[in-house]
């Protein structure tokens, strides 16, 4: 599970060249957005060229252009071969569309002496069909490693002018609910757009965390921090998740139920939670 997920320009060198700087989990090569048209082909060879770097501690994502575009079916047969850890899809609907790449992925790994399903996928939702379908999509293959929000794209779709309060709780809540049912990693929220808010930037994050999101798109350097930060145990959250393993290990093999620590009651629920923290610190 990751935090943080970083885009970096496809056709930009010099950050393509400083991407394995960043204190980011993931970084999302781009080449569909910050792309023009006329530029598709330059980027995607830089892009497979900063793949061929040695590796960092980063994982190394591509989002790819959408399944429908003219240039997709390139995106995948030019960057199998340099391994990316996955890939990024924007606009994705339907469940369709992700056995399209799941095919053309296999097709290429193959091509390639590739692991069967060495290429995960994240598909980034963006629409209300998307939101409607994101069941079946996140069930569609066992590529999918989680599913990602796009709410910008999102908003215009279905008309809401801005996220704000309650807007939308529900496109969230949906891709959480989605997401446990599926048994994949939690969804990964949007960019929050203005990165000269970091007060902002961390009341997005508080409520997404607490919506059940494992971590957020970013959009520049600067909101890193802040996010690592958010989605990150505290100490006094991984000292409580020890106390109540511990505890709860105890008293299981004693045969009793359920137990207090720190004046709270401690069922399985409570102890399965604490021990995935413990399991994935870097996550929470």
């Amino acid at each position: 599970m990751n935090k943080t997920w970083i885009f970096i320009p496809g056709a930009k060198e010099k950050f393509l060249d400083k991407a394995k700087e960043l204190k980011a989990d993931v970084l999302i090569f781009d080449l569909e957005d910050s792309v023009v048209p006329k530029d598709k082909k330059e980027a995607r060879g830089m892009v497979k060229a900063a793949l061929g770097q040695p590796a960092s501690k980063n994982r190394r994502f591509v989002r790819v252009n959408d399944v429908h575009s003219p240039f997709f079916i390139d995106d995948i047969a030019t960057l199998t071969d340099a391994v990316p850890d996955g890939i990024v899809i924007p606009k994705v609907d339907t469940r369709d569309e992700m056995m399209i790449a799941d095919f053309l992925l296999s097709h290429y790994e193959r091509e390639n002496d590739l692991a069967p399903g060495s290429i995960r996928i994240v598909p980034l939702i963006e629409t209300a069909r998307g939101i409607i379908n994101a069941a079946d999509i996140a069930q569609s293959n066992e590529r999918i490693e989680a599913l990602a929000f796009g709410a910008e794209d999102y908003m215009l779709d279905v008309s809401i002018p801005k996220d704000e309060g309650d807007a939308l709780l529900y496109a969230r809540s949906v891709l959480v609910t989605a997401s446990s049912a599926a048994d994949i990693a939690p969804p990964i929220d949007s960019v929050y757009t203005d990165f000269n808010d970091p007060e902002g930037l961390k009341a997005a994050s508080i409520r997404s965390r607490g919506t059940g999101f494992q971590g957020r798109l970013v959009i520049h350097p600067k909101q890193l921090e802040t996010i690592n930060e958010v989605f990150g145990p505290t100490a006094r959250e991984i000292e409580e998740a020890r106390k109540i393993v511990e505890a709860y290990e105890t008293s299981f093999n004693e045969g009793d139920g359920a137990l207090q620590v720190n004046g709270k009651m401690i069922d399985a629920p409570v102890a399965e939670r604490a021990k995935k923290l413990l399991e994935n610190e870097s996550v929470y």
